[in-house]
């Protein structure tokens, strides 16, 4: 999907530039690119048998791939195929973080014999460039998603976590048009282009085009917390396309040295950034969303662009709904009513509830263990809130911090805190080596004002992520 987003970026620039053997070139790139990821992305099934006592059944039913299945009654088996619908599992968080740490140190190390190796240190460095870049531009992604997914606790569904990560990534696209082919063209030769693209175009225009990727899923959110994980993941995914770029750029410039600090910079602060900055504006269209009114209007309109985009396609001739005419949109027409009613009792959804009883054991098919919930809270708090257990030999008391970061209900604010934080980030290390050089001080003294600049902003988005964590948690959906 990196190499995809990159190379359509540049097909689309040479269309728009009229360089035609440009786009035929990006073909060769982004045609087999296309077809792996519909091919790795297809549905995939799982066949579910079921043996159910029946009279004058059998006591042993055949399986297709060899060996029997039997029973000590008589017995009926059922076969069924079912979309493969498991709940993502990623390892521990604190394991992949190891693994990370380990490819930084290995990255160090190659950094040190491409300095001091001569000429077999700097063919060293050349081999192991690229398999250490795919390593150090995906492995912290996969870190921050297993450590997010550990803290928000909802069950996620593989295929849906994969289409958030595409839905993330395929935001690159119009963001990196935006960035290298129309800002260019609209700004004056004299004034600060990269400036103007770091602080203004990149962050309105990634920002905005996230948002547009969470939009896309509309059905999946039901409040704040389904939004903010959806918005965390598609930021994740624009992280990825864009993590790879970076990466790149900085070994051409600087090797492994280059390679390595850029690695730990994006992979502590730049990547969570993204997750964060896009995360408010998913939970403030999840608190939208959470009005029924509102997610019936968009549910209608998702239906009525359907089926005008429908009558569209197949006026050119081509039959999309495949009923043998290419008279449009057949369908029965699709009301704001059904759309209210499709909200208040949405098909496939469960109906969840919470016996009275002082422990209530519930199990699914997303859960792969019981959960055991207490129900005896109100008796265990003390007048400060606190949670106070029941066996004071075990521990004292659980009291929930009051520091914590709410996302706004209002989706101004939630975008505009995104494309806020997005420019701060990309302008403030601008401003402090442009002054830097103003003030006279020497290019060390600027490189080293920088980094240490930098890691503030690293701590600074780290305490934000686990404040936005920690009221994300306290949200109830």
């Amino acid at each position: 999907m990196v190499f995809l987003v990159q190379a359509f970026s540049a097909q689309l620039i040479g269309i728009l530039e009229g360089e035609p053997l440009y786009v035929i070139g990006c073909s060769f790139v982004t045609l087999p690119c296309l077809m792996f990821l519909l091919y790795f992305h297809r549905p995939k099934l799982l066949e579910v048998r079921l043996v159910v006592p029946y009279d004058g059944g059998m006591n042993v039913h055949p399986i297709p791939e060899g060996g029997s299945i039997q029973t000590t009654m008589s017995s009926k088996m059922f076969r069924f195929l079912v979309r493969d619908d498991s709940v993502i599992d990623t390892p521990p968080s604190l394991r992949i973080w190891l693994v990370f740490i380990l490819s930084l140190c290995i990255a160090f190390a190659i950094a040190i014999i491409e300095i001091l190796g001569g000429d077999y240190g700097r063919v060293f460095s050349l081999v192991m460039a690229l398999p250490m870049t795919l390593i150090l531009f995906s492995i912290p992604v996969y870190a921050w998603w297993a450590s997010s997914s550990s803290w928000i606790g909802l069950p996620t569904r593989l295929r849906d976590a994969e289409i958030w990560l595409i839905a993330g990534m395929a935001a690159g696209i119009p963001a990196i048009m935006v960035n290298s082919w129309l800002t260019p063209i609209l700004v004056p030769s004299s004034w600060p282009l990269d400036f103007i693209t770091y602080t203004i175009s990149a962050p309105i225009g990634e920002e905005i085009f996230k948002f547009f990727a969470i939009i896309c899923f509309v059905s999946s959110i039901k409040g704040p917390k389904s939004g903010f994980q959806i918005g965390f993941t598609v930021g994740l995914g624009f992280a990825i396309a864009e993590n790879f770029q970076y990466l790149l750029l900085s070994y051409a410039g600087g090797g492994f040295t280059g390679l390595f600090i850029t690695s730990l910079i994006r992979g502590i602060g730049s990547i969570p950034g993204h997750a964060v900055w896009t995360s408010f504006s998913g939970a403030a269209l999840g608190w939208w969303l959470s009005e029924p009114q509102n997610k019936a209007k968009v549910i209608f309109l998702i239906h009525r662009l359907t089926s005008k985009s429908m009558d569209i396609i197949e006026s050119i001739g081509i039959d999309v709904d495949m009923d043998g005419d290419k008279s449009g949109y057949d369908g029965p027409e699709y009301t704001m009513l059904q759309a209210v009613k499709d909200v208040e009792n949405p098909i496939g959804v469960p109906n969840w509830s919470i016996s009275k009883d002082k422990i209530d054991v519930i199990s699914t098919s997303l859960i792969s263990s019981p959960i055991r919930i207490w129900l005896d809270m109100p008796d265990s708090l003390d007048g400060r809130g606190n949670l106070i257990l029941k066996n004071p030999g075990e521990s004292t008391f659980i009291s929930e911090s009051k520091m914590k970061i709410i996302p706004p209900k209002s989706l101004f604010w939630g975008l505009l805190i995104a494309i806020s934080g997005h420019s701060f980030w990309n302008g403030s290390g601008l401003i402090i080596s442009y002054f830097g050089y103003e003030f006279g001080l020497s290019e060390g003294q600027v490189i080293i004002t920088s980094l240490l600049w930098i890691l503030i902003l690293v701590i600074m988005v780290l305490l934000v992520s686990s404040l936005l964590m920690r009221g994300i948690n306290s949200l109830s959906e």
